[in-house]
């Protein structure tokens, strides 16, 4: 008889939660990227290398998927009327800056781990954006 936990895949959908769209690149600074060039001294032949432009979040690749939700809207309960009588419900933002992770394979797992301080627990059971 096959264990069940043996069966089980890793877990590859993460939800995360920051406190505001400003520490994304340091919360998520393992996904962002700085591009460089090489200068060479004319006289001396030594080479620097320096930082062009500003760091960037690279939000795909093989190993991973970053959606950026950003803030999220849920119904208050209320009902609002707009200036020509049609009604429409009422919203009002959760608190944070929302993030959907998705992993492909096993190679940045121990990244996604380290954000562990900024899964949403528990974890959303009818999350506002999916994968296809």
């Amino acid at each position: 008889m096959i264990n069940e936990l043996e069966i089980q895949t890793p877990k590859t959908d993460f939800y995360l939660k920051l406190a505001s769209e400003a520490d994304m690149p340091t919360a998520l600074s393992a996904f962002y990227r700085q591009d460089t060039k090489t200068e060479v001294d004319g006289e001396t032949g030594e080479e620097t290398v320096i930082n062009v432009g500003e760091p960037y979040l690279v939000s795909y690749t093989a190993d991973y998927a970053i959606d950026v939700v950003g803030i999220i809207y849920r119904p208050t309960g209320n009902i609002l009327t707009d200036a020509e009588g049609n009604e429409y419900p009422e919203v009002a933002p959760l608190n944070g800056w929302h993030i959907n992770l998705r992993l492909n394979g096993d190679a940045r797992r121990a990244d996604v781990e380290a954000l562990s301080t900024y899964f949403v627990d528990p974890e959303p059971t009818r999350p506002n954006r999916v994968w296809l």
